[in-house]
């Protein structure tokens, strides 16, 4: 009898911490109070062991969804490898960002540079992170050339776009984006944008474009 006044306690104890009480079973607070000791005891194990059944089973789902995320990633990560080996010579830009600074606040703060490769066709998501906040950019490489945004919207007004020109030497080029509702206020102010083609170790016949 007391082992199970005990479970009835702690299970109580445990349903009713929070802002709100929860009765085991769904009862409301009147039909627990009028229960004896003995079947809160027996209700408490019953709740007891559906919470755990539910608790295993989002266990399960958040491992198979993780288990999904992976292998998408993976299929990702061996179609990009599978694109760069058979890239030619201009079907790969290296995109680096440097230099200005990013206003998502009252402060125009200092970020750390990056670089990355894009295959043509291709669209990353990068971020511009200064000590306490970050920028998220879309960056994208096509047959138009590299577009920069920082939103998904790559094809609208508000995004930056640069044309092929004089990338087998590199070319730079200075890149500001600004709020999509002010129209006016920076986001990311004067940032020195270097863009190039990555060598392929192909020949120059085989190059759809033309080395300028």
């Amino acid at each position: 009898m007391r082992i199970a006044l005990y479970i009835a306690a702690v299970a109580l104890l445990l349903f009713t911490s929070g802002c709100a009480a929860r009765y085991p079973m769904g009862l409301d607070e009147e039909s627990w109070k009028a229960l004896s000791p003995e079947k809160r005891a027996e209700l408490s194990s019953k709740q007891a062991k559906i919470d755990a059944q539910d608790r295993l089973q989002r266990e399960r789902l958040r491992h198979e969804e993780r288990m999904r995320e992976l292998q998408i990633e993976k299929m990702r990560e061996q179609r990009l490898n599978s694109l760069y080996a058979r890239a030619r010579y201009g079907e790969v830009v290296r995109v680096n960002i440097s230099e200005g600074c990013i206003k998502l606040y009252k402060e125009c703060e200092r970020y750390r540079p990056i670089s990355i490769l894009l295959a043509i066709g291709e669209t990353k998501i990068v971020a511009l992170k200064t000590e306490y906040s970050k920028l998220k950019l879309r960056v994208r490489y096509d047959e138009q050339g590299v577009a920069i945004d920082d939103d998904s919207e790559l094809d609208d007004f508000d995004a930056a776009l640069f044309l092929p020109e004089r990338w087998s030497r590199g070319r730079v080029y200075r890149l500001s984006l600004f709020d999509g509702y002010s129209k006016k206020r920076h986001i990311l102010k004067n940032a020195r944008l270097f863009i190039s083609y990555f060598p392929i170790d192909t020949t120059i016949s085989n190059s759809r474009y033309e080395r300028r």
